[in-house]
């Protein structure tokens, strides 16, 4: 089956990507450009932490064994905070996991300080997305915690800035197409319920992917350098090596699951993929 679908592909390879690169295709070129703004960084001393999230579960005949965990980590590797939930239960939806581990990291955020003196505290992913998934208690609770840090995610399906001109893709997909120097856009402001967060797309290197980073409150271009310059000083490839270590330090394996099945002694329970061998 997937010889045809291979082969298919290459016969319409063409059609299929003027979805993409349409009529519009060059104006949003031509509008990132314009939003684009060359900077080199200069690597500026800091302390910086990055916190990241995982989970994951398993099912086994109607019980659902999950585990969420996050974890604040310096550049240096140094552990400042850590949070974990388990549990056995008869439902574990991936809304409701993914909105534990969102508080968690909240809570971290807002614990750092306490442990020690950072210049940048990181996020991994949206905040915007996750302002928009959440109750009004728990996004207005979410940006008390997280007043000082920024979100910063590898990808983004984001279309704030070119939708008006008929984008098909991410804002970060044409930026990545216009210029591959390091620099950033010129910072957007989406004005929420609970806060305004202006994003900002930016390459750290030259020839590195683009982040999005999203902040809370004002940013002016000032503030954009010497937040780069920060960022640039613990990077790695372009990207900020404490939330590399924080996923490290946090990500929940199948391995893992595995392990704690054991333990409960569900390891024996058919799952719901076994026919498959998955």
């Amino acid at each position: 089956m997937l010889k045809e679908v291979y082969l298919d592909a290459l016969r319409n390879r063409e059609q299929k990507m003027l979805k993409i690169k349409d009529s519009g295709y060059n104006a949003i070129l031509s509008e990132a450009q314009s939003r684009w703004t060359s900077y080199d960084p200069v690597s500026e001393k800091c302390e910086s932490a990055g916190i990241d999230s995982s989970w994951n579960k398993r099912a086994f005949q109607g019980l659902n064994l999950y585990v969420i965990d996050a974890v604040a980590v310096t550049s240096t590797n140094e552990v400042l905070a850590t949070d974990h939930v388990y549990d056995i239960s008869e439902s574990a939806r991936q809304e409701a996991l993914e909105s534990k581990a969102m508080l968690m990291e909240a809570q971290l955020a807002q614990d750092v300080p306490e442990k020690k003196k950072v210049d940048i505290v990181c996020i991994d992913g949206s905040l915007i997305s996750r302002l928009t998934r959440s109750t009004a208690d728990s996004a207005t609770d979410m940006v008390k915690r997280c007043g000082r840090a920024i979100f910063i995610s590898k990808s983004s399906e984001s279309r704030l800035q070119f939708s008006s001109l008929g984008s098909k893709a991410g804002d970060i997909y044409y930026y990545g197409h216009t210029t591959k120097s390091a620099g950033f856009s010129i910072p957007m402001q989406t004005q929420l319920r609970y806060a305004n967060v202006y994003e900002i797309y930016a390459r750290l290197r030259e020839h590195t992917p683009l982040v999005r980073i999203e902040i809370i409150g004002t940013s002016s271009e000032q503030e954009v350098k010497q937040l780069l310059n920060r960022m640039r000083y613990h990077s790695i490839a372009g990207y900020p090596y404490c939330l590399k270590l924080a996923h490290n330090n946090c990500k929940i394996t199948n391995e893992d699951i595995d392990r704690l099945a054991s333990i409960f002694n569900l390891q024996m329970e058919p799952g719901a993929r076994d026919a498959l061998n998955e």
